[in-house]
């Protein structure tokens, strides 16, 4: 298995690892799933019927050098029990790993919305 597909695999536990929990008699199912593989980068996201998304890109930066390094950029989300939308976005590369966790509550992301189209409708 190469780097990136341990990396892939490590990135993938760890966002299981942290998502909210989730209730057994709610069946959730994938909306999307979209994945790409480079010889020096990859790409993944996913969305689920309940609310859940994961998005990251990885990359191989200063191929060839002593400063070799992989470089993670990504987010993961969900709502939580009360409505409220959790995101969180993060990084990680030789300076570690490093995240930022945004909420936003329903009615909050529903007014965003319909500002958003009603803008867009012009």
């Amino acid at each position: 298995m190469n780097l990136i597909g341990v990396v892939v695999s490590f990135g993938a536990l760890l966002a299981l690892s942290v998502c909210a929990p989730v209730e057994m008699d709610v069946e959730t199912d994938l909306v999307s799933y979209e994945s790409v593989q480079g010889q020096e980068m990859y790409r993944f996201k996913y969305e689920t019927s309940d609310g859940q998304f994961r998005e990251e890109v990885g990359m191989l930066v200063n191929v060839g050098t002593p400063e070799q390094e992989l470089m993670l950029v990504g987010m993961y989300g969900y709502k939580s029990q009360d409505g409220t939308m959790v995101m969180v976005m993060y990084t990680s590369g030789k300076k570690g790993y490093r995240a930022r966790t945004v909420t936003k509550n329903a009615w909050n992301a529903e007014l965003g919305k319909k500002a958003l189209l009603t803008l867009l409708a012009g």
